[in-house]
């Protein structure tokens, strides 16, 4: 219990850092933090009230939804995914349910609720968005997973040649890591982006597991956090295991990956229709040793029949990659002064 003897410390106070910029009606507060084992965490109403969200509109000890015309929360206790304006964000430990109040870690304000609530934060002097490097997953010999009548490592070439199309008169620079059916390694493709010195790297992948449906957004997790997928694709691009903690390597981006991917995320579900199967956090390679923000869609499952069907259309897979394009071009806009 939060507070009790023997499980927590007292409480302590900490700042995170935070200036509210763009909310002048909400009064700026101090966020407290209990622990619990070994985890701190912070009331989600006084999260609410420091992002100026407004009163929980369910009144229920287990969930709670906070809505105004600018920004959306919604939680449920013992869950792992959160709604963040509209897109569903998976987190470092579940919800909370204690004393008649709900929890959110301390890791998971810091690297998931902030990016995405206050984005404007990220921006800083002089930053501009420039190269994109897009990275087709699979090639050649690896074919990557499989439908009944499609190969993802077709699938993820096409849309990237249609995402590098879209793209094309937006003043940014596009280059592919691949441009055929090549194979193409895993260090090969990161450090090309180096070499190009790439502001953002995006690769595109689609998805294998029975009849599951979806698209699945990843970044990697903040250091000391678990990933959230356990993984039955290929697994040359995956992590090993999938749930490594403590301080691990890891690019140094994790509030630029996040908003990244919640931009490219929501822009993918509005203009698709498709199951919100959440921004996820995994250490798969490519992200993980990425030298700039990075992230990895999942565009939906070739394994899932009637899914494939909607993959195999020209008309949905420029969708797709124009709704990818938007999402960049989103992120841009966000990051660069004005």
């Amino acid at each position: 219990m939060l507070g009790s003897a023997g499980r927590s410390l007292p409480s302590v106070m900490f700042a995170l850092g935070l200036v509210l910029t763009s909310v002048s009606f909400a009064q700026p507060t101090a966020l407290r933090a209990y622990r619990y084992g070994n985890t701190y965490y912070v009331a989600v109403s006084d999260v609410a009230n420091y992002y100026g969200l407004g009163p929980d509109t369910r009144g229920v000890i287990n969930r709670a939804e906070y809505k105004t015309s600018f920004a959306q929360l919604e939680v449920e206790a013992d869950r792992r995914d959160v709604l963040v304006n509209g897109v569903n964000h998976w987190l470092s430990a579940p919800i909370l349910a204690v004393r008649g109040k709900l929890w959110i870690a301390e890791l998971d304000i810091l690297k998931t609720l902030d990016p995405v609530l206050q984005p404007q934060r990220l921006r800083k002097p002089g930053t501009s968005v420039h190269t994109v490097v897009i990275d087709p997953g699979h090639g050649g010999t690896d074919r990557g997973t499989h439908g009944r009548a499609s190969f993802e490592k077709e699938m993820t070439l096409d849309v990237a040649r249609r995402v590098e199309r879209d793209l094309a008169g937006s003043g940014l620079r596009v280059i592919l890591t691949r441009t055929s059916d090549k194979t193409v390694p895993l260090e090969d493709r990161v450090e090309f982006a180096r070499a190009k010195a790439a502001d953002l790297y995006v690769s595109i992948h689609f998805n294998s597991g029975g009849t599951a449906e979806g698209i699945e957004t990843y970044c990697t997790p903040p250091a000391g956090a678990s990933a959230t997928a356990n993984f039955s694709g290929d697994s040359a691009d995956r992590d090993t295991g999938g749930g490594e903690r403590g301080a691990v390597t890891n690019n140094r981006f994790d509030a630029q990956n996040v908003w990244l991917a919640h931009c490219v995320h929501k822009s993918a579900l509005r203009a698709t229709g498709a199951l919100d199967r959440g921004v996820r956090r995994a250490r798969f390679w490519v992200l993980r040793y990425a030298s700039c923000p990075a992230i990895l869609i999942e565009g939906g499952f070739l394994t899932n029949p009637s899914e494939e069907q909607r993959i195999l259309r020209p008309d949905y897979r420029e969708t797709l990659a124009k709704a990818i394009a938007d999402g960049i071009m989103a992120y841009k806009k966000t990051m660069e002064t004005p």
